[in-house]
């Protein structure tokens, strides 16, 4: 059997370079899991999203889906193994690996999705339809709904043509490389729940985003620590805010499109300054939209294209930066139960890159915000990777303390606004 693939999805093929492009979750229980109603849990979800079990077909830009074999899917393991170092590959293979991390008397369920079938939205989307079957629900009435089309066709009725054609990327800053023994290597930082509602608490007061004050404590980390005061970043803008929510219906696919800010950072500037320029820069975005220009192209070009031609064409105008930001927003607790257990902590991160990429994933599971990065290199990327998070955990904690400041004028692009 096969299934269309969408244009995002042959886009973030496009943008793997050797790196598999998966997503990972941690979901930590307070007792052991039953994993034969796992597995039967996982078959049952496949009837709403069959490309699980599937492998990626890149000249056709399609999944194939020839049988569901579950107990590939599903992988039993005791402690301390570690299935990061698992060699994962969705083109010959699922698009759904689950690792039962046997921890005694309770167990950590590792998930990794394929970024080819879902962004970051759709793999929660996934999870708490995976929560859904572990509890039994009748599935029966429920759909996917992975076309990007309507979506396009929504925003060219809102936004009649954009105003101007997104200019080429450049400047994006690079860190450097250090030489050593390359090693895969996860870290993290978290803001307790009590110091996040502190950052909400500013944010909202001053009305932006939580997604533009990281990305401004990102830039000045950057610029901390590399010395570069212009720094270009991504900023993912979900897509499916401008499709209204069905009963029954879920959205396991990739509707996430990048727009780059490029963000001048003043060294002696209140980070107040840097946050408001950076929600100014979102919103002349948002106003914009000249991401559509790009992406109705690149829909245009999906399957009536030969694949050389949109390969050269997107990595002309859609570049993958070195420097990355996703945000998987707040993970809703009632959603992700899974019967007879307690979650007690959940945690959602991106692909291993090789350094100097890197990829900051934002989470948030009760109340406690976690950022969290993967990637492949030496002791001392490693090491400065890990500085850039606690520089901004140390921004955004400082930014807290502050007095709430006015609110910034309200804009006519609040439906594009990006909120976590």
């Amino acid at each position: 059997m096969y299934y269309r693939g969408e244009a995002l999805d042959f886009l973030n093929m496009l943008h793997t370079t050797g790196t598999a492009p998966l997503m990972r979750s941690r979901i930590v229980f307070s007792s052991q899991i039953d994993v034969e109603r796992l597995k039967a849990a996982v078959l049952t979800s496949a009837q709403v999203v069959p490309e699980i079990f599937g492998h990626y077909q890149v000249d056709r830009n399609r999944f194939v889906v020839t049988d569901q074999p579950v107990n590939q899917v599903i992988q039993e393991v005791q402690s301390p193994y570690s299935p990061e170092n698992t060699d994962f590959d969705f083109t010959n293979g699922p698009q759904l690996r689950l690792f039962v991390i046997h921890h005694g008397d309770y167990d950590v369920l590792q998930a990794f999705m394929s970024h080819l079938l879902t962004d970051n939205r759709g793999f929660k989307e996934y999870l708490y339809l995976l929560a859904q079957a572990y509890n039994k629900e009748d599935l029966t009435n429920c759909h996917n709904e992975r076309r990007l089309r309507p979506i396009i066709t929504k925003i060219q009725r809102q936004f009649s043509r954009p105003r101007g054609h997104a200019p080429m990327v450049t400047g994006m800053v690079k860190l450097p490389h250090y030489p050593g023994i390359n090693l895969r290597h996860g870290g993290h930082v978290m803001l307790s729940s009590t110091q996040f509602m502190r950052v909400r608490r500013v944010a909202k007061a001053q009305d932006v985003g939580i997604s533009e004050a990281i990305l401004a404590a990102y830039a000045k980390a950057l610029q901390v620590l590399t010395g570069h005061t212009t720094v270009t970043l991504p900023c993912p803008i979900d897509l499916r805010r401008f499709t209204a929510g069905a009963e029954d219906v879920t959205q396991v696919a990739n509707l996430t499109v990048n727009v780059f800010l490029t963000i001048h950072v003043d060294i002696d500037a209140p980070f107040n300054d840097l946050v408001k320029q950076v929600h100014d820069l979102l919103t002349v975005e948002r106003t914009r939209v000249a991401f559509l220009y790009r992406l109705s192209n690149l829909q245009k070009m999906n399957h009536t294209m030969p694949i050389t031609v949109m390969r050269k064409m997107t990595n002309r105008w859609l570049p993958q930066p070195a420097l990355r930001y996703t945000n998987f927003g707040v993970i809703d607790q009632q959603r992700l139960r899974f019967h007879g257990l307690s979650v007690v902590n959940c945690v959602f991160s991106g692909a291993f890159h090789p350094s100097p990429a890197m990829e900051i994933a934002a989470s948030t599971f009760a109340g406690t915000c976690t950022l969290s990065f993967n990637s492949t290199g030496s002791e001392r990327d490693y090491q400065l990777s890990m500085k850039i998070l606690e520089n901004i955990q140390a921004q955004l904690l400082v930014w807290a303390q502050t007095k709430p400041q006015p609110a910034v004028a309200e804009t006519d692009a609040t439906t594009l606004r990006h909120q976590a």
